[in-house]
């Protein structure tokens, strides 16, 4: 009952300033506070700086980045031990490059991957530029580029180069300036072995504005380095004199063997770039042909030719065919049931005739344009003309003007 009437007698305004409520107050912001700052305790949180790869997600296999971003400095922040134990491989840098379009410029963000407990500060740079180009891939010959300051009296012979052609990738633009891929031996390397590994090199009418990579990067050379007068293959140039008959022509020619070597100085040699046949006389021919054609010396006097003096010549003949246009051929109608009488538009069509020259100069063969009008009950209808050659089997028609023609039913009219 005291308690009851104590707490009737209670005044609020006597508990707010007594100073034992003031000193209980004051004691719990305290207290507040410095839980407050323990856990805001900034020495448990690690930063750490470090390099990181850009990934490049997405890209177009047929396209390629020219002055590409390759690294980016990332500053992460994290519990001391979560950082104690982070794999930085969980960490990843990238860029996403899908749907870009080669020849066409973009600025992009770097995207960053970490683990749930740490944090990203920052990355530099936080975007980058994309110049996509398109990649191509062109095949080349390796040339060999020969020392000119060879011993008086040596030649390189059986020169033979494994791969003959190498792959040139890059961009489209900086691919097209180069002329061409070569490989320069000297005379040391030369005279120390016959089967050398060469690095291929670029002959470029500009510096690149990318990478341009050979594939493969080095070949092998193999090479005799003889005493005598130096040699050249050249090509084989077969003349032909003469005109066969109008009906026939020449499809094809082969030569056995192609090449030749001839022998000279290198200075006579530069000025052969083939060596031709004595003319062969095809008038009379009317089948394939083969036959041995002596070849023609030279007009340089310091040039041979060795172990050779003519070769083999095989002619492969073939029909010749001319076409001649008939006009104003009638366009007759097939396959009319009794009673109907149609017309068509046009009424009149040009046939071209393919044949024999000989032949088609003096057609005598019957031709004739036709529509066939089996089952056909409505009109107007649009139908294919068709020929027929009569007695003409070294004939074939190769074109019909117009190739369609309207009918329509005259009966219905």
């Amino acid at each position: 009952m005291k308690f009851i009437t104590r707490l009737k007698n209670f005044d609020i305004d006597d508990l707010l300033a007594s100073p034992l409520f003031l000193w209980v107050v004051s004691i719990i912001i305290s207290v507040s506070m410095w839980v407050y700052v323990t856990g805001m305790d900034e020495s448990a949180y690690i930063t750490r700086k470090f390099t990181a790869e850009i990934d490049y997600r997405g890209l177009d296999t047929q396209a390629m980045l020219r002055g590409r971003t390759s690294e980016v400095d990332i500053e992460i922040r994290g519990p001391e031990q979560a950082m104690m134990r982070l794999n930085y491989d969980a960490i990843n840098a990238y860029v996403d490059a899908r749907n870009l379009i080669p020849g066409t410029k973009y600025t992009v963000n770097v995207n960053v991957e970490v683990p749930g407990d740490i944090t990203l500060v920052s990355c530099v740079p936080s975007q980058v530029t994309l110049d996509l180009v398109r990649q191509v891939s062109r095949l080349m010959t390796v040339e060999t580029i020969l020392p000119q300051n060879l011993p008086e009296g040596q030649y390189i012979e059986g020169v033979e180069i494994i791969p003959k052609e190498v792959a040139i990738r890059g961009a489209e633009d900086d691919v097209a300036k180069v002329g061409s891929v070569r490989i320069t031996p000297t005379i040391e390397e030369l005279q120390a072995s016959e089967n050398l590994l060469l690095s291929v090199r670029f002959n470029q009418s500009e510096a690149f504005d990318g990478n341009v990579t050979i594939e493969p990067a080095q070949v092998r050379f193999r090479g005799n380095l003889v005493r005598g007068l130096p040699r050249k293959r050249v090509p084989v140039n077969v003349r032909l004199t003469g005109k066969l008959d109008a009906d026939y022509q020449v499809r094809s020619i082969i030569i056995d063997p192609s090449e030749i070597q001839i022998e000279g100085s290198a200075e006579d040699l530069a000025k052969v770039e083939a060596i031709d046949t004595e003319f062969i006389d095809i008038t009379m021919l009317e089948t394939d042909s083969v036959m041995v054609a002596p070849l023609k010396m030279p007009d340089i006097a310091g040039i041979s030719l060795v172990n050779a003096s003519s070769v083999k010549v095989s002619l492969q003949l073939g029909e010749t065919r001319a076409e001649r246009m008939f006009a104003n051929i009638p366009v007759e109608f097939r396959g009319v049931e009794t009673g109907q009488s149609w017309i068509c538009s046009p009424a009149n069509v040009s046939v071209t005739v393919e044949g024999r020259p000989s032949l088609i100069e003096n057609f005598d063969a019957e031709l004739k344009a036709y529509v066939d009008m089996s089952n056909i009950f409505m009109a107007p209808v649009t139908l294919p003309v068709r020929t027929e050659l009569i007695s003409g089997d070294e004939f074939r028609v190769s074109r019909v003007e117009p190739a369609n023609v309207t009918v329509n039913n005259l009966s219905a009219q």
